[in-house]
Formats: C-alpha cells, structure tokens, sequence
C-alpha cells in the first residue's frame, strides 16, 4: 500500500475491500472518484481503515476539533485531491472496533490455530507468554490469553480473559470476559470489563 502511495503520487491511500457491507467508495483507474455518493456515483467498495496520508492532509483537518475525515476526503475529491485507493481482498480481516470484535479475533486465531503467512514465530499462537509465570494451581479456561511478564496467582481463574504485558492477577482472582491492560493489578471477580 505503501508503494502504491508513492507510484501514484497520491494524497491520501485508502486500502479498500469488496465485502458489500459500507460500498461508499467508488473507485475507478485507482482514484477514489466518490465517497458516500456525494457526487452521485455509486460505490462498489467499502474502506478498510487503513490508510496511508501525507502530512498535508492534516492541515485540511481543524485543529483540536473531532470530526470524522470522510467529509473532508469526500471535500478534497471534488477539489481534484489526489485520493488514491489499492484494493486488497486477500487474506483474513478483521474489524476491531469494539472490546468483543477484540475478544472474538483471538477466539477466532486461538480455536482455527490461524496464523499469518508473514508470522515467522513457530510457537503462535501463544496463549501464555513464555515469560508469564502462572500457578500451577491456576485456570486458563476458554480463549484465555497470557502476556509477557504477566504474573497469575494461585487459584486464579482467567476465562475467555486477555493479559495484556506485565499484568498482575492476585490469587484466587476470577475474571471472565475481560482485558486487563498493561502494568494493571487486579484482584476480586470481574466480568466483561476493560481494567
């Protein structure tokens, strides 16, 4: 994508997909022609948010205002931007926009034993981290998955439950459903919550 960026001299590249959920990208000899039929084309593909921007852009974007990019890219069409869009159909995708879209792609790579081509690490998936230390007395049920450094005390039950790094689980903890971020000690019964 990257490449494509470059050799075509573009503003902005939009990795784009043939799914048929969001077709608002209309696309034609590599040029995004249309976004949300703004200019009365339809669209045949949807935006896979992944892009590749020059650092122009961002002065078309308000400052320390929220707002989506979409209309300014729709905007910067109609002003003859140059927004270029690569079309990348191969391969899994996943959307990870929410805490259970994140739950369910490591359900799904941990139960079909999915593994990229470009992921030379024998050992992936690695449900728990080579330098975890996990009680013996533990449980790692479910889609349970243990990152570097963690530490999970005894009796502990992580179900479905991802440790990010150098999380710290107390003994005879019980989490299900949940993420705990990097650094974070946690101790008590907690489901379905980031902590």
């Amino acid at each position: 994508m990257i490449d494509e960026h470059f050799r075509r001299g573009n503003d902005v590249t939009l990795a784009l997909r043939a799914t048929g959920l969001a077709s608002d990208v209309a696309l034609r000899d590599h040029r995004v022609v249309d976004v949300v039929n703004r200019y009365g084309i339809a669209g045949n593909l949807d935006f896979a948010n992944i892009a590749v921007w020059n650092p122009a852009v961002f002065q078309r974007i308000p400052q320390q205002k929220k707002i989506s990019f979409i209309p300014i890219l729709g905007d910067w069409v109609g002003q003859g931007g140059k927004i270029g869009g690569l079309v990348m159909n191969d391969g899994k995708w996943f959307n990870i926009s929410s805490r259970t879209e994140y739950l369910d792609v490591h359900r799904r790579i941990l139960r079909d034993n999915w593994r990229p081509h470009y992921v030379k690490n024998h050992d992936w998936p690695e449900r728990t981290a080579k330098s975890a230390i996990v009680d013996a007395s533990a449980e790692l049920r479910g889609c349970s998955v243990v990152g570097e450094d963690c530490l999970v005390g005894a009796e502990a039950i992580l179900e479905d439950t991802i440790l990010w790094p150098d999380a710290e689980i107390a003994s005879k903890s019980h989490l299900h459903r949940c993420i705990v971020r990097s650094q974070k000690k946690v101790s008590g019964i907690h489901r379905n919550i980031d902590i």
